[in-house]
């Protein structure tokens, strides 16, 4: 860097040269001065109106070149721009020529032969480039300035420092009425209304001759005698050594806007006199304006600017600000709407209105803003929600009474026709209540039924409804089930709920029930039909005994008792060792060699056989038991590969799944850390297989999770890839390591131009984003070409092997070793 280049930015050169030794030479000289920059060479006409284009602080040109005059080259970049620095560098110009070239606009020329005044013609040439564009800028800065000052609109006065009007701009004379001519060596004093007192005015000239602004609002008179109010500022302009030589005063009218604010203030006084909320908002819902009444129902401060708030931020989300928008738009086409919404008030509290929203037109006929007044109606909503309350619920329990259940099943009936799903009715008598209030008295049988409903609602889903039927029998509907077995479930709730007792004076009453269950659509479509149908199967069961259940349908008795039964069994399954694992083959489509396993789960029953997961996984995740079952698989299958490791596989990687209960375990990390540890096991060996439906559940807390799992080297796979609702561009996010493509998209690519589409796309993609693709499902020799010719990793499916225990799985491999020994 030279001496004089303060700044460390490096300089672009342009070298116009035809000879590039010549310009190299240049330019070694420049850097052994110590100049830092960056240069380019051109030597045509064309190449230097491309290169001015770009941005340059200085030009080098040799003046003669065989396919371009230096004097040509300087004419085109005069045309360009006048202030870059423009030296001719030559071995072959004569002292009359460059002086030619200076008066064309040359800065300086340099013998080729003595490049010693080079440098510092560089410097030079640089400040006085810099200093030509600051005069050209200022001189612009001053012209604009002229126009703004002439065209502005508001009113300019110039005086001299004792106060008397050296200029006026054209604004002025529209304003005063007074032209140029007249209100010329006057004082701003000719304005004077009589509206100020003499104060004001020593106070306003003790201001701007200390040097200080003043700012304020006049009331003057025009030349014609009428008042108006004028919003001035003026400033002391300086000279150089700080003494006062003109004041600049600006001016503007605001007769109008006075007029406006005192009518105004007078209909805002009125407005804040009301107890209603009155609220004025633009077209786009921004408020203008809010009352008192309005702050305080809203609990909003006095001073907190409501022109930040929409109208519908009033408004709690989901059906009222729907409603108000729907409202705006019958105002923007009608003029006006009135009805009923929520308010959302203070702590998010929500306050039935009556609101009424209007339109204000201007004299066009287009909308200008719109208005609203809302009044509180809450006494008369809580009186008559108390009565409709009263009308639809029984008084001793608060559960819903028979009227309201027909109608929560009658929506559960709609709802079930159009997503094809099922509903259950339960019909509930309570064995030996008659006993209780025979030997307890009929105040504690109250007692008992209260405590009996509030153990109901607390065991059942939000969108489920339990009422009292009448008596001691209670009615449930389970809507939404995603299949007629599902209600297995809603008995063992009962069943849970129920195993303690229940205390009413002091006594320990244990409550169990007889129990009749129809199901839609199986047992009816009505709901008369439905009600009956699940009464005449309580009846049924209570012809049984005590703490009976009975579907309507008889075959479904049967399944449900095998289901209860099997579940029963479940629970006992891992305290007596009877599940175990098996293994799915992954081979890798470069190497032909197994290098990856599947563990799956199978359950050895007793007395059933060997039970695929398909019998049991959903039981294990509706009774809780997937967490220590999927415990169990973590540590089983590091334990086997522990085993086929010193068999000599060790590189084999081991997969497992995961469930949704076990990915949202807050011990997931720690199981897997400590089992890891345990087994020893190596890093890679172990992937888990997540379903992309798992992640996209709750993903910030997935990455979390993922990312900290995968800190302890184990593989993430994404599983059932296409079968949700995520993409690629998605999971990029995730740590993942291994796409697995869902055997869905498998199993048809014969017959399915779409899922080769999906295939292909997913493998390019994910190879795109850095991961191995694993194809599910392959099960022709169709399908394994077919994922070795579109560049597939691995393939797992029954063409390779069905799930094998380890015994069997350890002599596929050795088989495996000993043919790619032999191909090798």
């Amino acid at each position: 860097m030279s001496k004089t280049q303060s700044h460390i930015v490096p300089l672009r050169i342009l070298f116009i040269e035809d000879v590039e030794n010549d310009a190299l030479l240049l330019a070694d000289h420049l850097q052994s001065e110590g100049l830092v920059f960056d240069w380019q060479r051109i030597d045509t006409e064309h190449d230097i109106i491309a290169k001015l284009q770009e941005s340059w602080d200085i030009i080098f040109s040799d003046f003669s070149m065989p396919h371009l005059s230096g004097a040509r080259a300087l004419e085109i970049v005069r045309q360009h721009d006048l202030d870059i620095p423009f030296i001719f560098i030559s071995g072959a110009i004569g002292e009359d020529i460059a002086v030619e070239a200076m008066k064309c606009g040359a800065q300086d020329y340099i013998m080729k032969e003595n490049l010693s005044r080079l440098l510092p013609a560089v410097d030079r040439e640089l400040r006085e480039a810099q200093q030509r564009r600051e005069r050209r800028q200022a001189e612009q800065i001053l012209r604009k300035l002229s126009l703004v000052v002439k065209q502005a609109t508001d009113s300019v006065i110039i005086t001299n420092s004792k106060g008397y009007i050296e200029y006026v701009n054209p604004a002025f004379e529209k304003l005063t009425g007074y032209t140029t001519d007249e209100i010329k060596g006057n004082t701003p004093a000719t304005l004077s209304s009589g509206k100020h007192d003499i104060a004001f005015y020593q106070q306003l000239w003790q201001t701007i001759i200390h040097g200080e602004i003043f700012k304020g609002t006049l009331v003057n008179r025009r030349k014609n005698g009428e008042l108006f109010y004028e919003e001035q500022v003026i400033t002391p302009l300086k000279d150089t050594q700080g003494c006062t030589t003109h004041f600049v005063s600006t001016g503007r009218d605001i007769t109008a806007r006075v007029h406006a604010e005192e009518a105004h203030a007078r209909l805002v006084s009125i407005l804040e006199a009301t107890p209603d909320l009155v609220a004025i908002f633009e077209l786009d819902g921004c408020l203008r304006y809010l009352n008192g009444a309005g702050r305080q129902l809203l609990g909003l401060d006095a001073e907190e600017d409501v022109n930040v708030r929409c109208i519908q931020d009033f408004f709690l989300e989901g059906t009222a600000q729907q409603q108000i928008s729907q409202a705006l738009t019958a105002v923007h086409q009608y003029g006006v709407w009135n009805g009923e919404s929520v308010l959302r008030v203070s702590k998010n509290i929500g306050l039935p209105v009556s609101q009424v929203i209007l339109a204000h037109r201007n004299t066009e006929g287009s909308i200008e803003y719109l208005s609203t007044i809302m009044r509180d109606i809450s006494e008369r909503k809580h009186f008559e929600a108390e009565l409709q309350h009263q009308t639809t619920h029984d008084r001793l329990t608060n559960l819903p009474n028979r009227f309201f259940l027909i109608d929560r099943f009658t929506s559960a009936l709609e709802y079930a026709r159009r997503h094809g799903v099922y509903v259950a009715v339960l019909f509930l008598d309570l064995d030996n209540f008659k006993r209780v209030n025979d030997s307890l008295g009929h105040a504690a049988g109250d007692v008992l039924l209260q405590r009996v409903a509030q153990r109901l609602k607390g065991c059942l889903r939000s969108n489920d409804t339990v009422a009292r039927h009448g008596g001691d029998e209670f009615t449930i509907v389970a809507s939404d089930l995603e299949d007629s077995e599902n209600v297995l479930a809603v008995l063992h709730k009962l069943h849970t709920a129920f195993e303690r007792p229940v205390i009413v004076s002091s006594q320990e009453i244990y409550i169990t029930f007889s129990i009749g269950i129809a199901i839609y659509p199986h047992d009816g479509d009505q709901i008369e039909d439905l009600l009956h149908h699940a009464d005449v199967a309580m009846y049924q069961a209570k012809s049984s005994g005590p703490n009976q259940y009975r579907f309507y349908a008889s075959d479904m008795n049967a399944r449900g008792h095998e289901l209860l039964a099997l579940e029963a069994d479940l629970r006992r399954a891992l305290e007596h060792e009877e599940f175990l694992l098996h293994y799915q083959p992954q081979m890798d489509l470069r190497t032909n060699r197994i290098t990856g396993v599947e563990g799956l789960i199978r359950w050895q029953h007793p007395v059933r056989g060997l039970l695929s997961p398909a019998d049991f996984v959903p039981l294990l995740e509706n009774s809780g038991m997937i967490i220590p079952v999927g415990e169990w698989v973590l540590r089983q299958a590091c334990k086997e590969h522990r085993i086929w490791r010193e068999a000599g596989f060790d590189d084999v990687r081991v997969s497992i799944n995961v469930s949704a209960a076990q990915f949202n375990d807050a011990h997931l990390l720690a199981k897997v850390r400590r089992t890891l540890q345990d087994e020893q096991m190596p890093q890679q060996a172990f992937e888990l297989e997540i379903t992309e439906n798992i992640l996209m559940q709750d993903p910030v807390n997935a990455v979390e999770t993922l990312r900290a799992i995968h800190a302890l080297g184990v593989r993430i796979a994404i599983d059932d890839f296409g079968t949700g609702y995520s993409s690629l561009a998605y999971l990029k996010r995730f740590p993942l390591d291994v796409l697995k493509i869902d055997q869905t998209f498998v199993s048809d690519l014969a017959n399915s131009p779409g899922d080769v589409a999906i295939v292909e796309a997913s493998i390019s993609l994910a190879h795109k984003f850095g991961l191995e693709v694993i194809a599910e499902g392959v099960e022709t020799a169709k399908q394994f070409e077919f994922m070795r010719t579109h560049n597939c990793d691995v393939v797992q499916g029954y063409y390779l092997s069905q799930p094998l225990p380890r015994v069997e799985l350890i002599k596929l491999l050795q088989k495996n070793n000993n043919i790619s020994r032999k191909h090798a």
